[in-house]
């Protein structure tokens, strides 16, 4: 199998680069409902490494797990509150790290469903730059005035919701 790491002396071209997000089979697994390894009714990391040989026997090359970083899990762990650490009845950073090692110790690669471009408003990036005009947070967040119609308030934009009504905006 052709390595993905690069090389000077050898350029992996198309037909020599192995395309593992292309061909390998995923297994996705969301956290909170998998495997539960201290009877606490939530699923979590070590729960999930107590499966990894079951999952490797299914085919699996990819463990996709969801969402297992801090959060209010208001956004079902999309809301990340604190990046270096992980959602306390998930585990710990060392259980993800046993997690990793477990996974490649297999033979299968980890992938983590992370999105980078929004946080909770509980995180404290979101929290200063809420709490000053003129931080070094501030630009990393979109402010924009609420709208008064007959004396109440409205979000700043007519954007809807996906999942019905207006987009949420902090108050």
């Amino acid at each position: 199998m052709p390595s993905l790491e690069y090389s000077p002396s050898s350029s992996p071209t198309p037909s020599t680069l192995n395309k593992w997000w292309k061909e390998s089979s995923v297994y996705q697994v969301y956290p909170a409902s998998f495997c539960d390894s201290n009877g606490d009714g939530i699923g979590d990391i070590q729960g999930i490494i107590s499966k990894l040989d079951h999952i490797k026997n299914l085919g699996a090359d990819i463990v996709w797990l969801n969402p297992v970083f801090a959060s209010p899990q208001v956004d079902m762990g999309y809301d990340i509150s604190d990046y270096y650490a992980i959602y306390p009845p998930y585990g710990t950073l060392q259980d993800l790290d046993q997690l990793a090692a477990e996974i490649h110790a297999r033979e299968m690669k980890l992938v983590l469903d992370l999105v980078v471009n929004h946080t909770s408003d509980q995180h404290k990036w979101f929290q200063a730059s809420r709490a000053l005009t003129d931080n070094e947070y501030r630009d990393w967040y979109i402010w924009r005035k609420p709208v008064f119609r007959d004396g109440e308030r409205h979000p700043p934009n007519n954007w809807r919701s996906y999942f019905g009504g207006t987009v949420p905006h902090p108050r």
